[in-house]
């Protein structure tokens, strides 16, 4: 795959939404190592969901989109 537009094209307008998910895992993480409390694995859960679907999303947009394209032979 190469790229034929600048990498972050797309994707820069979803980078805080990633960065305050992973703020929230984080956030989760240290709430259930201090109150112990099971709520929060669960949300945890929830936040590392949407990521992937969110990073899924942005790399479907961009070969949509024309950010990259498979170099012949190359399926990946």
């Amino acid at each position: 795959m190469t790229a034929t537009k600048p990498w972050d094209g797309f994707r820069k307008q979803y980078q805080g939404i990633i960065k305050n998910l992973l703020n929230n895992v984080d956030i989760c993480n240290e709430r259930w190592v201090k109150e112990g409390e099971e709520g929060y694995l669960v949300q945890r859960d929830v936040y590392i969901k949407e990521i992937e679907t969110l990073k899924t999303f942005i790399k479907e947009q961009e070969l949509k989109l024309g950010y990259y394209q498979y170099q012949e032979g190359n399926t990946t």
